[in-house]
């Protein structure tokens, strides 16, 4: 009965919803585990109490030691699902769960960014990989399938990892294009986002444009029966976020960066870069795909360490540079157009 309730739940999140294939997957899995904790403590569901949720709140924080991001997203997810359980089902009159019920702090972080030099250093270490194997796939004299399919392979990684530096994009984003995504006529690219939004990015950029299509002819060589273009050499299925994710931690080892850099960390930094170039804060927000410019501004007001530094090797008291005044002027107003807006 309960197995019920979750698939009705899970139905609603997507059918009513709009929420993401990920999000919906994620959901599911936090609120079965409630469940099967329910149901070790012989607790029935329509019994639950406040108490109970509680309880089950710090053997997350002190037992399983969650992260306080983590928690607070299971308590939305309670809050979701005790909420549709009281509006569609006859198992309460009343929600155990309230909007001012389990208010949760999560620790702010500073966004993870890396750097120009870092992100070249990351693309080259791809380059590298690209032209090890092309010349290996020429030089030899044998069986030449397993090194067409490597050849592909950094093809394809070279461009994935440009494409998330350039246009910000979340890596399910990115797995999830089909060849039929793809406007030729417009050079954009059609993106289904969080919650079904739809939004478009460019790949007519500098350093990108002749990459992107060049991977493109290759993989409509294979003739799939499928319209994902970013693929395993495996089976030619679709590559998982997983599957990059290894990837992405080969080319970090070897372009000798910090282990800890993930997908999302290149579009932390599209976003960074973007910001301290100058760019609108509202384009870059429509570019990320954000609900609105608040997010934006709330993840990226901060400074890059790069950036900090030049500030400081500038204008400390005892640095010799000069800055002009028409910089200075333009620098103040723009500070003091920050604190008007922040308070």
């Amino acid at each position: 009965m309960m197995n019920d309730y979750v698939n009705e739940f899970i139905t609603h999140l997507d059918l009513e919803q709009g929420y993401s294939p990920n999000t919906i997957k994620t959901y599911s899995l936090i609120i079965h585990a409630f469940l099967n904790y329910l149901n070790f403590r012989k607790i029935k569901l329509k019994k639950v109490r406040k108490e109970h949720i509680r309880d089950y709140i710090v053997l997350l924080r002190e037992e399983s030691k969650n992260s306080s991001k983590t928690i607070k997203l299971k308590i939305n997810a309670f809050r979701s699902f005790f909420n549709f359980l009281t509006e569609r089902t006859k198992l309460f009159t009343k929600s155990p769960f309230s909007k001012s019920d389990f208010k949760y702090k999560v620790e702010k972080k500073d966004v993870e960014s890396i750097s120009i030099d870092q992100m070249d250093a990351l693309l080259d270490a791809a380059e590298k990989e690209k032209e090890k194997v092309a010349n290996m796939l020429q030089e030899t004299k044998g069986k030449k399938i397993l090194l067409k399919k490597k050849v592909f392979a950094a093809y394809r990684d070279i461009t994935i990892l440009k494409l998330l530096l350039s246009t910000g994009l979340r890596i399910s984003e990115l797995l999830n294009i089909k060849i039929s995504d793809i406007d030729y006529i417009d050079k954009s690219i059609l993106i289904f986002g969080k919650g079904k939004k739809i939004r478009k990015v460019f790949y007519d950029l500098e350093n990108i444009e002749e990459d992107f299509l060049l991977y493109i002819k290759n993989w409509e060589r294979f003739n799939l029966n499928h319209e994902f273009i970013f693929v395993s050499i495996k089976n030619y299925n679709q590559l998982t976020s997983r599957g990059f994710e290894l990837l992405l931690k080969k080319y970090v080892k070897q372009a000798g960066l910090r282990l800890s850099i993930t997908p999302h960390t290149l579009r932390h930094t599209f976003a960074t870069i973007a910001i301290e170039k100058g760019a609108n804060i509202k384009a870059v927000s429509q570019i990320l795909g954000h609900s609105n410019c608040k997010i934006t501004i709330d993840i990226y007001t901060h400074l890059s360490n790069e950036h900090i530094r030049d500030v400081m090797k500038k204008c400390h008291p005892l640095s010799t540079e000069v800055i002009p005044l028409e910089e200075r002027i333009e620098n103040r107003k723009k500070s003091l157009a920050y604190l008007d807006k922040s308070g």
